[in-house]
């Protein structure tokens, strides 16, 4: 049965619950962090872990969480004409705009994806679309990959896609949410629209998001911490302070059954100088991504890391 029809029939038997599991935990020797149970990326609310990170690589989690404490911003949402916008905050399970995507399943794939450590999480809006992502990375890894798939239930137009992430590398020590922010890399050849980053002022800690996927995108930094894809589609950038850095897609139309996907990644480093970024980026495939992971693992599996070095 096909994500949508199991989706199709959740929602008329009213099975489907926006809370209906534990997080599930991803350790590896960098990155400890969370899949709620709505998607959305660290354990809930201020509870840890949110996104941590252990530059040495030696899994020793000391307080280095870019996501919790304070008021935690890690999210995803999906806009059409439609449907407006809708989506999941870490903070409060729904954002600003809509109520909410409802989750549908969500599964430790962790050895069966070709992944050290990887999550299915599937989820729906009404009659409107599903939406599934996969998360996953290996042990060696310093950053987090996701691909998604969205699969409209009836024709969509104007359909687009953000995660959202609001960084604070610098909190416990410096007990500072200023972040140094910004767009591209071009001495390292990543152009604005596949690249955003925050760097902790005192730290040098750094996070970003990644993609060099086909799928239209681009990224922004937000002082008012926005939720519309349109925003960071537009490459706005408002600079150095306690914002969020995005990066969202634009998939166009999608008529009732066509579905799109797309990858991209958490980055992380010691520094901005020192982030690991994929040599090898998993192809973005039409086919559900649970499906294509084993293959994609495999290749993950023997990737190697290229570092940002100037």
């Amino acid at each position: 049965m096909s994500m949508s029809k199991i989706s199709l029939a959740l929602i008329a038997s009213g099975i489907a619950s926006s809370a209906f599991a534990s997080p599930i935990i991803m350790e590896g020797d960098f990155v400890r962090t969370a899949v709620s149970d709505n998607g959305t990326l660290g354990a809930g609310g201020s509870t840890s872990p949110g996104i941590l990170h252990d530059a040495t690589g030696t899994a020793t989690w000391s307080n280095d969480d870019y996501l919790t404490p304070g008021t935690p911003m890690e999210g995803f949402y999906i806009s059409s004409t439609e449907t407006g916008i809708d989506g999941n905050n870490n903070s409060n399970g729904y954002g600003s705009s809509g109520s909410g995507i409802t989750a549908s399943s969500m599964t430790d794939t962790s050895g069966t994806s070709g992944y050290d450590q990887s999550v299915n999480w599937t989820g729906f809006l009404d009659t409107f679309y599903t939406v599934e992502t996969d998360t996953y990375y290996n042990d060696s890894f310093e950053r987090i990959s996701m691909t998604t798939t969205i699969t409209a239930l009836q024709d969509l137009t104007d359909v687009e896609f953000l995660r959202v992430l609001d960084p604070d590398p610098d909190v416990y020590t410096f007990s500072s949410y200023h972040t140094e922010n910004g767009r591209g890399d071009a001495s390292n050849g990543h152009a604005n629209e596949d690249w955003v980053h925050a760097e902790g002022t005192s730290t040098g800690l750094t996070i970003g998001l990644y993609s060099d996927s086909d799928v239209a995108h681009n990224t922004g930094v937000s002082s008012g911490w926005s939720t519309d894809p349109s925003f960071y589609l537009s490459g706005a950038d408002n600079g150095n302070g306690d914002y969020t850095i995005g990066i969202a897609f634009s998939l166009g139309d999608l008529m009732a059954d066509e579905s799109k996907s797309f990858t991209y990644h958490y980055i992380m480093g010691d520094s901005l100088d020192n982030v690991d970024i994929p040599v090898d980026n998993p192809v973005d495939v039409p086919e559900p991504v649970s499906i294509a992971l084993l293959g994609l693992g495999l290749v993950g599996m023997g990737a190697g890391r290229r570092r940002l070095k100037k």
